[in-house]
């Protein structure tokens, strides 16, 4: 009995990993009838609800996995993604905070997969933060996700915006200087940097950047927007 169950369940993942999500879901329900203790059936059938437009169901099926084995690691951070697409910001903080104390001061002991996968579960909410004005929450996911993937240039250049609202200039530069120093053609980056030079009154350096974003993109918009305004002696508006 055992070994058949297990056996429907690797059927049912992979027809999930094929994006067969019907034949899928049909194979979990089976799963979850007979024997309703596989942490992985609840999380693959919370990652369907979602993708049908069913959040609240999602939720419901990630907290089940999650009950079943509190660390898991992939049905907290789907549950963290899907609380902050519904609005529910603080539980998806929460939540994602839960991944870190997971695994406190050792993030190198996950695998790169995983550390990516709760990085951009952190960015995420963090870019969520930032468009409701959340400055100080967005740049403090964004650290976290740092903590785990250090080397993700857009993170660094969505911090430095977070930042830049704040008032905390040196940090948002320092963070633009890592972006580019990661991806030294990241043309947004690039843009970025002018802007927070021409608001710390750099007025020269600023140029520079937008010069060196249109070298990368002759088409980027904004950058020659800005730089002609730069020219003709106006502040760059944003």
């Amino acid at each position: 009995m055992a070994s058949e169950i297990r056996q429907v369940v690797q059927q049912a993942t992979s027809a999930f990993e094929a994006g067969d999500y019907g034949a899928a879901e049909a194979l979990l329900l089976q799963v979850m009838a007979k024997a309703p203790t596989y942490a992985n059936v609840y999380n693959m059938l919370g990652f369907i609800a979602g993708h049908r437009n069913d959040p609240e169901k999602a939720v419901a099926l990630f907290r089940q996995a999650l009950n079943l084995n509190p660390n898991y690691t992939e049905a907290r951070l789907n549950l963290s993604l899907t609380l902050a697409e519904m609005g529910a910001y603080d539980q998806a903080a929460q939540e994602a905070s839960a991944l870190e104390t997971q695994e406190p001061a050792t993030p190198q002991r996950l695998s790169l997969g995983v550390r990516g996968k709760m990085a951009n579960g952190h960015a995420e909410l963090g870019k969520k933060y930032h468009e409701l004005g959340m400055y100080a929450e967005a740049v403090a996911e964004y650290d976290m996700a740092l903590r785990l993937c250090p080397n993700f240039p857009d993170i660094h250049n969505r911090r430095a915006m977070s930042c830049r609202e704040l008032g905390q200039l040196a940090e948002a530069q320092a963070s633009l200087l890592k972006a580019l120093e990661l991806k030294p053609n990241y043309v947004q980056a690039h843009v970025n940097l002018g802007v927070l030079h021409e608001k710390m009154g750099n007025l020269t350096e600023a140029i520079k950047s937008w010069e060196r974003a249109l070298e990368l993109d002759p088409k980027h918009k904004l950058a020659r927007i800005y730089l002609k305004q730069a020219r003709a002696g106006r502040p760059a508006s944003r």
